[in-house]
């Protein structure tokens, strides 16, 4: 009854704001809008390893209150918080920074932490590969991925950027320093010791949360539908997006090659014996800002085989589609499924060392730490 009633009269519940004490003398404050709920749950929670962004942003806070800074962290989406009046860094992750700029102090240093591409970028990436499935199954599926634009790298002093150049490169017009950290992982798996490579590498994995057409898998299906020589499996939930999965149900459940998996906690048994069977992952996105399953993939021993856009690092193991098309696809698997089982072992091997020396948490706390010093000088 007294939820009905708050409900008529429309009451909500604030926003939460976490505010964290620094050292002492206090410095100041840092702003970060960002997450919230991760310093609700703590690090011990199942959800904090659902997303590298939930350890992250508590090591960007924990950077700072070393220093001897108070930090406030607001969600990324709470258009009601503004920073007090001696904050003296704020970051954002997209749209509060350009909101914040008129009540900031001016000697505020104004940080883009920037989690993903440029919103131009972004949008037009998946809105393009819409129009692509348009022009090859006469169908216009909804995007799920589309945000809203914001002028935060204008207004910002600095960025960081957990891609690669490819990220860097959609913000290149503002002209503002960024700086690299790339994007942690939440596991650190076993290599598979057991895998017989002569098999795996004929058999490839998608993995990913929501927006398939995003993050490539159609064109994955439509390649793989047409390579009953290679195997592919599809972690996901394809059918929570009920334009894509009609369009695609042909080749989700009744292709012999494609096996649909369903939802994956990486951290699990079942992704292991997969990391068992599968030598690479495939994954051909549209605009990332270094793409966290492909990097827990790389963890577990796997090739990647992506597009520029995925914005992971392909140096001399990994496979790079050309360009966001079924038969760049189907070059690239077919390459890859063709190489000596010597050279897929070894790829293997360079993007498992990789994943190792680069993207942990370890290593983001090490380089967000950097940054922290840096700025504060």
């Amino acid at each position: 009854m007294i939820r009905e009633i708050l409900s008529r009269l429309k009451i909500r519940k604030p926003k939460p704001v976490i505010r964290l004490k620094g050292g002492a003398p206090s410095r100041g404050c840092v702003a970060i809008s960002y997450l919230t709920w991760p310093f609700i749950v703590g690090l011990d929670e199942g959800k904090m390893r659902g997303h590298t962004n939930a350890y992250e942003v508590m090591e960007m806070a924990r950077a700072f209150q070393e220093q001897g800074f108070w930090v406030e962290v607001c969600d990324w989406d709470n258009t009601e918080y503004n920073p007090p009046s001696d904050c003296r860094i704020a970051i954002d992750i997209h749209g509060n920074l350009e909101r914040w700029d008129k009540v900031l102090p001016k000697a505020c240093l104004r940080v883009l932490h920037a989690t993903g591409p440029h919103w131009l970028s972004y949008n037009r990436g998946e809105l393009d590969r819409i129009a692509s499935i348009r022009d090859r199954r006469g169908v216009v599926l909804t995007p799920w991925r589309q945000v809203t634009p914001s002028k935060g790298v204008e207004v910002a002093d600095k960025a960081t950027v957990l891609g690669n150049e490819y990220t860097i490169e959609t913000f290149a017009f503002a002209g503002k320093p960024f700086t690299r950290i790339p994007i942690s992982s939440a596991y650190e798996l076993p290599w598979p010791e057991r895998r017989d490579i002569a098999e795996a590498k004929k058999r490839f994995l998608w993995v990913g949360s929501f927006g398939m057409v995003q993050k490539g898998l159609d064109l994955v299906l439509e390649a793989f539908a047409h390579m009953p020589e290679l195997e592919l499996t599809v972690c996901g939930r394809p059918e929570k997006e009920n334009d894509f999965f009609r369009l695609y149900e042909k080749e989700l459940k009744r292709m012999p090659n494609i096996r649909l998996h369903g939802w994956l906690d990486m951290g699990k048994d079942d992704f292991l014996k997969i990391s068992e069977t599968h030598a690479s992952v495939v994954y051909p996105g549209s605009g990332e800002g270094g793409a966290g399953s492909v990097i827990h993939c790389m963890h577990a021993g796997m090739v990647p085989v992506c597009t520029r856009e995925t914005s992971v690092d392909l140096m001399d193991f990994g496979v790079l589609i050309k360009e966001g098309s079924v038969e760049a696809v189907q070059t690239a698997c077919r390459d890859f499924a063709a190489m000596t089982d010597q050279e897929v072992e070894i790829r293997a091997l360079k993007s498992y060392e990789h994943a190792r020396r680069v993207h942990t948490r370890e290593q983001f706390a090490k380089n967000y730490r950097a940054f922290a010093l840096d700025i504060i000088k």
